[in-house]
């Protein structure tokens, strides 16, 4: 296109425009394999310029002598988010994108994209997702937004439990949990809770659920009950003499 500069007001409308367009490009990303092959047209100055993996990929020592094309050995990108991103700071984030992004904003070293998905999962964080927050938050090294889905467990601890994302955390995920003084729960209810996670727990490992697989997979975790702090009937109601201690 003759003099397309002209009908671009701004730098940031003009580097939009180059988003996915041949147009001056000089690298190219092969996404998929085969026949649901893409190639990708970009510009290595815009996607050095966010990133310092993409600056690293094209200009540090370990860079491709033939830099025309780079295939993407690793699996589908989220190209079109993370590009569109790098190349006009506009950002689209849903329930279902939102984690994919944050990752491939992880992979990349983009912190302005991991900041805006770091924002949308805080704007909806709530009791019924706090525990799948926090585990993701744990993932990617989050501290702020991990903090915060603690702070939402402490306040809500009865209704976070009560979610179905409270059984897939992992163990390491339960411990951080359980060694909190700050749970607005009763230590009775907390260990049923517990016990619920132990029977997904085993399940998922393949295993019967008894009460010494039970154990077994609470490991370290099941320590962490204050079990003083329950009456006898709260302890007898509980089956807890069915557990091996």
């Amino acid at each position: 296109m003759y003099n397309w500069q002209a009908t671009k007001s701004s730098v940031k409308e003009r580097f939009a425009f180059l988003f996915n367009n041949e147009l001056l490009s000089d690298v190219r990303f092969v996404v998929g394999k085969g026949r649901q092959a893409q190639r990708i047209p970009a510009h290595k100055f815009v996607l050095a310029a966010g990133s310092a993996v993409f600056d690293a990929m094209f200009n540090g020592g370990m860079a491709e002598k033939d830099c025309t094309s780079w295939i993407n050995r690793g699996g589908v990108l989220q190209l079109d988010l993370s590009f569109r991103f790098l190349y006009s700071d506009e950002v689209q984030i849903g329930p279902e994108t939102v984690m994919t992004t944050l990752y491939t904003a992880k992979k990349y070293a983009v912190p302005a994209l991991e900041a805006h998905c770091v924002e949308f999962l805080t704007k909806h964080l709530r009791a019924d997702n706090a525990f799948m927050l926090l585990t993701q938050a744990r993932l990617f090294d989050e501290p702020q937004l991990a903090s915060l889905c603690l702070d939402t467990i402490d306040k809500s601890t009865m209704d976070a439990i009560s979610a179905e994302g409270f059984t897939d955390i992992d163990l390491d995920t339960l411990c951080a949990v359980l060694e909190r003084d700050t749970l607005g729960i009763r230590e009775s209810r907390l260990f049923a809770a517990v016990v619920r996670w132990a029977e997904a727990e085993c399940q998922r490992q393949q295993l019967p659920v008894t009460a010494e697989n039970k154990q077994k997979v609470l490991g370290k975790a099941l320590s962490l009950i204050r079990f003083p702090l329950m009456t006898i009937e709260e302890f007898a109601a509980g089956n807890l003499l069915s557990m091996k201690f």
